[in-house]
């Protein structure tokens, strides 16, 4: 059986690219690195031409105007028609921290509303400082994530490390797409446990077809013994195995 192919993509500034690219080999996928402007932009690659597609962390653009913001609308003005047939190809996605940023200025999270039209934000931290800490998350059941099935309950240990993650989601939002909380499976606003201070402790969302995830702590910085816990992994197995 071949291996599904992962298209991580990068932009200036993005800086867990390579740890991404990692996780998803330790999964049984075989990644590639897709560079915004080189291999997107200029049409070397099609965005949807891949399994699955990454969105690493760091800081892409330097997050200039805000956090995700720049890559966010190079996807939505420059790579649309990419993203739409992504869609129709029920491609999954994972953004992680400024990518899940990015997924949220698209408007592709929590995906209730046309891309381009962002209805939610990841705000400052509560604390109004950049964290930088390990956190323990746990998924939510019931949850339609395809990077979740069979872990639902579990808690997961990961690194987090980021200044705006504090979720803040639109009116009506239908808590069924929350796929991590913070500290307990009830969820946590109390710092440190939660370290942004995330209304009901998200920590991360889907959106409504359970395609697309969304979650500001690192589980690519989790998938080594010598890392100090691999329960990252499981999210990057959970996701190459709904395509296979």
């Amino acid at each position: 059986m071949s291996r599904p192919r992962v298209h991580v993509l990068y932009a200036p500034g993005t800086n867990c690219h390579f740890e991404m690219i990692d996780a998803f080999r330790l999964a049984g996928a075989e990644p590639s690195l897709r560079l915004l402007t080189d291999d997107l932009i200029r049409g070397k690659t099609k965005l949807s031409d891949c399994d699955l597609i990454a969105i690493p962390g760091g800081f892409s653009f330097g997050d200039h105007i805000a956090a995700g913001r720049i890559f966010a609308l190079d996807l939505v003005h420059r790579l649309r028609d990419g993203l739409l047939e992504a869609g129709r190809k029920q491609i999954p996605m994972i953004g992680v921290c400024n990518g899940f940023q990015v997924l949220v200025n698209t408007g592709l999270l929590p995906g209730t509303s046309e891309i381009g039209s962002p209805d939610a934000l990841l705000d400052r931290n509560r604390v109004a400082v950049f964290v930088s800490q390990w956190v323990t998350l746990h998924a939510q059941a019931g949850s339609p994530c395809v990077w979740t099935k069979g872990l639902e309950g579990k808690g997961l240990r990961m690194p987090t490390a980021h200044g705006e993650g504090r979720l803040c989601v639109p009116d009506g939002f239908d808590d069924r797409n929350t796929v991590f909380r913070y500290g307990s499976a009830a969820g946590t606003e109390d710092y440190p446990a939660n370290p942004n201070g995330s209304l009901h402790g998200r920590a991360g969302i889907c959106d409504p077809t359970g395609l697309v995830l969304g979650l500001m702590p690192h589980p690519e910085r989790a998938i080594y013994p010598w890392l100090g816990c691999e329960d990252g992994l499981d999210i990057f197995r959970t996701g190459v195995e709904a395509v296979k």
